[in-house]
């Protein structure tokens, strides 16, 4: 039986996973999305009292496939390969591309129903662009995290900036860097564009940036990352392996009890260790963990590839 990836084959965690899997001579197929839309015809078909279902014109058999990892869809207007398009048509794009996912998202549940243990399934996945219900969510089962707010209204944002001394704000859906709220931004000028756009407000801690990756409920490696930046993805930063026995007992905890609520069997959290406290800022359902394991020496790879390897992949 073969482990199913579906994401870009230029992406360097399904180079690492395919490895992983292979040295532990499990077959692997991709379904690369780099060909999505078009060079890859997908047909779901229903004929008679059988559904069919066929990718680049060959039937799929779900019974081959003992797992599968969702990568990604891709289908992101924002991505470089849309660009041209959708400066040119963007409405006709969207919809475009709203279609597209429609139909991978019915083939990706369709292996999911016929006993495909697909990880992390779509319904997890949607966790990573619904942050305040995320925080919301960890907070309700004793998780620490930042006090946030998150609104177009820009009363609630004067008040919350009162309340909390200092304040970052950043996209509620992600795919973009944290920023420091400055006097500035409250006037009502950069008020108002909130009516387009709601945004994220947190609380801004102070402390180590460490990411926890935790599969099936075990925290099977820790890194932080060493940056002076407010958010380090906007500048070089360097990779540094947290080993198990210096990693915090209530860190630990708390990450394994952020993949259990949200319900993902394989995820990176994000925390702030300020030394008196931390808080988790939020679990990734799709976490690159490659440049983890290349600069920090971790194995997020083989710990991820032995549980889609293993024998209860399939439900």
């Amino acid at each position: 039986m073969s482990v199913l990836s579906i994401g870009p084959a230029s992406d360097p965690q399904i180079a690492a996973i395919t490895r992983a899997l292979e040295d532990r001579g499990v077959e692997t197929t991709l379904w690369n999305v780099d060909s999505w839309p078009g060079d890859e015809p997908v047909t779901v078909e229903r004929r008679g009292g059988n559904t069919r279902l066929a990718v680049r014109g060959e039937s799929v058999d779900p019974t081959e496939y003992r797992t599968a990892y969702l990568r990604d869809l891709g289908l992101d207007p924002r991505y470089p390969a849309f660009e041209d398009e959708f400066e040119d048509r963007p409405l006709s794009m969207l919809n475009q591309l709203r279609e597209y996912r429609g139909l991978l998202l019915s083939v990706v549940r369709w292996l999911s129903d016929h006993g495909v243990r697909v990880i992390n399934p779509p319904e997890a996945m949607s966790v990573h662009r619904l942050k305040p219900w995320q925080l919301s969510t960890l907070a309700a089962a004793g998780v620490p995290v930042p006090e946030t707010c998150s609104t177009n209204d820009p009363g609630a944002v004067r008040a919350f900036a009162d309340r909390v001394d200092e304040v970052i704000y950043k996209p509620i859906a992600g795919g973009g860097h944290a920023r420091p709220l400055e006097p500035s931004d409250l006037t009502d000028d950069r008020l108002s564009r909130l009516a387009n756009s709601p945004v994220q407000f947190q609380e801004r801690v102070d402390g180590e940036d460490v990411r926890v990756f935790v599969v099936d409920g075990e925290v099977v490696a820790a890194a932080r990352i060493v940056s002076d930046a407010l958010d380090y993805r906007s500048t070089d930063h360097d990779v540094e392996r947290i080993d198990r026995a210096e990693l915090d007992p209530e860190i630990e905890d708390a990450a394994i009890r952020t993949a259990d609520c949200l319900g993902l069997p394989f995820t990176g959290v994000d925390v702030i260790d300020a030394g008196d406290r931390f808080c988790v800022l939020e679990a990734n359902p799709s976490p690159m963990f490659a440049t983890f394991d290349e600069l920090a020496g971790t194995d997020v790879a083989g710990a991820f590839a032995t549980l889609l390897a293993g024998p209860d992949g399939r439900k």
